[in-house]
């Protein structure tokens, strides 16, 4: 699909439920090695090329409405402070005091007008500037202008707050590019969130998020609850470059998944209206865009056997005429999701008893291999011990 086109989409689609065999001239896809699911030298590889380098979506704009508002990012061990400053940037810090290494935020969202450390009161602007300190003659090797808060990159991309924990590296512009295309026509930047929490699960990041990028468990996991308003055969995925994906599949018709009555922002493309649509965005944020409503859903790792899942349930400006849209979704974005964690922890067990030493996946989980292609590329392919090593296959099925 190299034109995000209602038209090329539904031919694509109509290729799909016409296929009885392989796709001729497509790579297959080898297995997976389980070990990538719990070795602790794999996350730790992944914690210091993935995580600590690449793009991470931490917000949505909207959460930030003020000057001085905040919201702390609390995953990957860190504590980071994401802020709006008096002119209106958005920007980033460590939550980590120059003084001797304190927290200077706790309540994990806020409005200040100053970062005032709670240990000996050290001030800094909401720019990271530290202008006061106590007693300040004190320290002979003190120059404030030496001391500002350590600020940890960060840009906004359609309304979606970006952090990355390198000083150095792509641009956020650059990292989001493969995705302007397909997600035109979607008003990220008039987001609002309704909802946010964390849910922690017993298994490895992956093993989670690879269940959201695939289709071909809808009707045998939401037999009930998510089939019948999708036709999953018709399932057709564009990779994308730097590891991302986009998921499209038609509706039974042509309303939110989760309610008739949604309060739909008119300046969604039919493309969006339409068909039901998923964003991938590497490595690890899902997005089902129900033109009603959604949720970004985040998995972070909390070592390498256990992850946190955070989910934000976002729609438009709020109006009295949606809240029992908002009822109906919360309601059905539960169940569903119950009944995708109940899998997880049994998956988890099984790849590291020893039975599989790879786990395999077909034509309609292809943008679960190409994540773990761009996992492995951003580690350095020769950096991945060879028998955790994924094969680079994909790279010639990148839609651009």
């Amino acid at each position: 699909m190299s034109q995000d086109t209602l038209g090329n989409i539904r031919r694509a689609m109509d290729e799909q439920l016409a296929r009885r065999r392989y796709p001729e001239g497509f790579p297959a896809l080898p297995g997976v090695p389980t070990a990538r699911f719990y070795d602790p030298g794999f996350a730790a590889a992944e914690m210091e090329h993935l995580w600590k380098k690449t793009w991470l979506m931490v917000g949505v704009e909207s959460e930030l409405a003020r000057d001085g508002s905040y919201f702390l990012f609390e995953q990957l061990g860190l504590s980071v402070i994401v802020r709006r400053d008096k002119d209106g940037g958005i920007g980033a810090f460590y939550n980590t005091c120059r003084h001797r290494a304190s927290a200077l935020l706790r309540e994990p969202t806020g409005r200040v007008a100053r970062f005032i450390c709670p240990y000996h009161s050290w001030g800094y602007s909401l720019s990271g500037d530290l202008v006061s300190v106590p007693e300040a003659h004190d320290f002979a090797c003190l120059n404030k202008a030496d001391f500002g808060l350590s600020p940890v990159r960060c840009d906004v991309w359609r309304g979606l707050i970006f952090i990355n924990l390198s000083p150095e590296g792509e641009s956020l512009a650059d990292f989001m590019a493969p995705v302007v295309g397909p997600m035109t026509g979607f008003p990220f930047e008039n987001l609002v969130v309704k909802d946010h929490y964390f849910i922690e699960m017993d298994c490895n990041w992956k093993l989670a998020y690879h269940n959201f990028i695939e289709g071909y468990h809808t009707t045998t996991v939401h037999p009930q609850s998510l089939a019948p308003h999708l036709q999953p055969q018709t399932l057709t995925v564009a990779l994308l470059d730097h590891g991302h994906a986009r998921i499209t599949v038609a509706r039974r018709d042509n309303s939110s998944i989760y309610s008739s009555a949604a309060a739909i922002a008119d300046e969604i493309s039919p493309v969006f209206k339409e068909l039901s649509n998923v964003l991938s965005t590497f490595p690890n944020c899902y997005a089902a865009l129900d033109p009603g409503g959604f949720a970004f859903q985040n998995f972070w790792p909390a070592g390498d056997k256990k992850s946190v899942l955070e989910i934000r349930l976002v729609g438009w400006e709020s109006s009295p005429s949606d809240e029992a849209y908002w009822n109906v979704m919360r309601t059905s974005f539960q169940a569903i999701l119950a009944e995708d964690l109940r899998l997880f922890p049994g998956m988890q067990h099984g790849v590291e008893k020893g039975a599989l030493s790879h786990v395999l996946m077909g034509f309609k989980e292809r943008a679960l291999y190409w994540m773990e292609e761009e996992i492995d590329r951003r580690i350095g392919v020769k950096n991945v011990p060879e028998p955790l090593r994924v094969a680079q296959v994909l790279s010639g099925q990148v839609d651009r």
